[in-house]
């Protein structure tokens, strides 16, 4: 018998915090292990302590680099966080 929680929600790019919407990420992602590096998260909230990324909760430990505002061929975004390193708890 499986043990694991079946979850049906549709996978999201969206890091949630309170039930609210503060990190979108670049692409999806699969939680597989104990740690997750986003490459790119567009920042909308306050992403301390414990998050929600598609039914599993995680933590950021490391960020290696904040830009206040990135400038593309699709036009500006920001604040942009890089090589996002996330604890899975």
């Amino acid at each position: 018998m499986p043990t694991n929680k079946i979850n049906f929600e549709e996978p999201t790019n969206e890091i949630y915090k309170d039930g609210k919407v503060v990190g979108i990420t670049d692409k999806l992602y699969t939680l597989n292990s104990t740690e997750i590096t986003f490459d790119d998260v567009l920042v909308k909230g306050d992403l301390s302590g414990v998050l929600n990324y598609n039914g599993k909760n995680i933590q950021v430990i490391q960020i290696d680099t904040a830009i206040g505002m990135e400038v593309t061929q699709n036009g500006a975004r920001g604040p942009v966080w890089k090589g996002v390193k996330c604890k899975v708890l």
